[in-house]
């Protein structure tokens, strides 16, 4: 579930002000305190993508507010206070630590709490997440670990590196646990839309099972777009986590098949004979972006005895094809969009990987993020 930065919500509330405003079917209401202003901010997501889908301003009475969602799809709800600048000074965001809430077509949702906390009550999938008194100890018991673990860098001094580990080490035992008890969970009713939220965040193993053993009236029902998008990032993640045997060095690099900017097919062989930087980008890629003056310096170095092939990843091809020529890219580049499967037997799971080959085709070394190791490799290679 993705969270919004403030200038977003702003952009959207200026945009989109009273575009939903209440009236006599509010089926969102809430008492919050802690809110700073006489206006929320109710950011709407599209939670079966998710997706930003607007941003609306309601007013508060004391410490009331209500509106009304369309209710014909599924959504995600967050709120968040309108902040107004103070001598110059934008305060301090406050927002729940919550995420989006799940709102379903036919909820009446109500939100009690704080901003910085807030329950959910008023709906079938909440109500029934209530009831859930050993899952809900276990996410209790995560929030303190995480809590206790971010303490340990308040204090703007390097942790205690044994402490931290510790915690994490838990975290990670509390997270398997919560896995287990929400498989658990399914597989004992596999009707229930809590059964249906369950499956939408588990490790991939137990989230493919836990999916396969849901109803098919959850999975066609209200929350059916997210579990199928769910169920389809849990196969990836299966597959990736079996290919990244084979992504290693002196492996061979596995074949692809991608259109170049002049819709030519292209596949590994079209560049066997010299060393080749496969780039793993896309234009929403900060890092990417970043790394692309020091990737034009070693191409520049280095073109006679390598080629950099750049597949944009998460891209529509417009962007693509605009995000090249505003950068000016000088060597091979391939279009994969929204496909996932070069990313899945290269087992790519960060932005950016470059993955370096040699001339035969068989794998030198994988660089995820944007370092010096591999300029310092390219360098060790063309001294």
């Amino acid at each position: 579930m993705k969270k919004i930065s403030m200038a977003a919500c702003l952009l959207g509330a200026g945009l989109l002000a009273g575009a939903c405003g209440s009236g006599n079917q509010t089926n969102l209401s809430g008492e919050i305190e802690g809110v700073d202003s006489d206006t929320l901010l109710v950011c709407v997501y599209d939670m079966s993508v998710p997706r930003m889908l607007y941003v609306d301003t309601v007013p508060m009475t004391g410490t009331h507010f209500e509106t009304k969602l369309a209710d014909t799809t599924l959504l995600g709800v967050q709120i968040i206070p309108l902040l107004r600048p103070v001598n110059g000074m934008m305060p301090a965001m406050k927002m729940s630590s919550n995420g989006p809430a799940y709102f379903l077509p036919g909820d009446r949702m109500v939100l009690t709490g704080t901003i910085d906390d807030y329950e959910v009550t008023g709906t079938a999938l909440y109500d029934g997440l209530a009831k859930q008194t050993e899952w809900q100890s276990i996410v209790d018991r995560q929030k303190e670990i995480i809590k206790e673990y971010q303490g340990l860098y308040q204090n703007g001094q390097a942790p205690d590196q044994t402490v931290a580990d510790s915690l994490m080490a838990l975290l990670r035992e509390q997270s398997e646990q919560e896995t287990q008890v929400r498989l658990n969970s399914v597989k004992a009713d596999p009707n229930s839309i809590v059964s249906g939220y369950f499956t939408l965040r588990m490790s991939p193993k137990e989230g493919v099972e836990a999916i396969q053993a849901l109803s098919d009236e959850v999975k066609n029902g209200a929350l059916g777009k997210a579990i199928a998008k769910a169920e389809q990032g849990y196969q990836n993640a299966l597959i990736k986590e079996q290919a990244r045997e084979n992504i290693k060095p002196g492996k061979p690099a596995p074949d692809f098949k991608l259109k170049n900017l002049d819709g030519q097919e292209m596949t590994l062989a079209s560049f066997k004979g010299k060393y080749m930087v496969l780039d793993f980008w896309g234009t929403w890629c900060g890092w990417c972006i970043k790394g692309i003056p020091d990737m034009k310096k070693y191409y520049a170095k280095y073109k006679d005895r390598m080629e950099i092939v750049g597949v944009c990843c998460g891209d529509t091809e417009e962007k693509w094809r605009a995000g090249v020529a505003e950068h000016e890219l000088p060597w091979t580049n391939l279009f994969n969009g929204d496909g996932t499967e070069i990313t899945n037997v290269y087992a790519i799971s960060g932005y950016p990987t470059k993955v370096l080959i040699d001339p035969d085709g068989k794998i030198v070394d994988v660089f995820v993020g944007e370092s010096p190791a591999l300029y310092e490799k390219l360098d060790e290679l063309f001294k």
